[in-house]
């Protein structure tokens, strides 16, 4: 069998489990699933990032239509290439119809509060601001949920999107009843941008009073 020899300025060698220096990041583990991330398959990576890539290209994977799904990566180091528990970072993105990527996130809104009105409404408010780089969304997703977990993907109601600022909902809802909010927004395919804080209890109440009447008077 011939030898191989490997000049120092390529050592250690890339691609050989084991041929790398010990305790330091040889690469990432790429994983993938269907949903959030807690969809994700961490048993079966679907491909392997060599510590100084920039990129990555999977190919030969596929996508199944209308899906969510979530691509995460994980650190491995060691002669043993052992592997972190821990997520460097994850992506998600949604497949159109077709199975083809439907297109970025918005920005998700900056702040979500809610008011308990008369005759049981509940208003939200929110802000959505964005960065100078990111697309304005085309509406907002608002979820009303009588359960604090809320999923996005079928808002309960949305609201257009007027300019960069606050904007607010009022909801009629059941006297007594207690609900939690969630607010997305959501791009001219419908791609929703990641839950806001979902904020709750709030307690529906019919007898509340109405919103008061502030008057101003200037004195001299």
């Amino acid at each position: 069998m011939a030898g191989a020899s490997f000049p120092f300025g390529a050592w250690p060698p890339r691609g050989l489990p084991g041929w790398h220096w010990p305790h330091v990041s040889h690469g990432h583990r790429v994983y993938r699933g269907s949903g959030g991330l807690g969809g994700v398959d961490f048993s079966t990576p679907v491909g392997i990032a060599q510590c100084d890539a920039v990129a990555v290209r999977l190919v030969g994977l596929g996508h199944e239509a209308s899906t969510r799904y979530t691509y995460a990566v994980r650190p491995v180091a060691g002669n043993a290439w052992l592997e972190t528990p821990a997520v460097s970072c994850s992506v998600e993105f949604e497949t159109d119809a077709d199975g083809a990527w439907l297109g970025r996130r918005p920005d998700p809104v900056e702040w979500l509060c809610a008011t308990v009105e008369a005759e049981g409404a509940i208003r939200l408010s929110w802000s959505w601001v964005g960065r100078r780089s990111a697309a304005e969304p085309a509406d907002f997703g608002l979820y009303c949920s009588t359960q604090p977990d809320i999923a996005p993907g079928s808002p309960t109601a949305t609201e257009a999107f007027v300019s960069p600022g606050e904007h607010s909902h009022s909801f009629a809802l059941v006297d007594g009843q207690s609900y939690w909010f969630g607010v997305t927004a959501r791009g001219a395919e419908a791609v929703e941008s990641h839950l806001s804080t979902i904020i709750g209890p709030y307690v529906a109440d019919a007898a509340a009073p109405a919103d008061p009447t502030v008057s101003v008077s200037r004195t001299f």
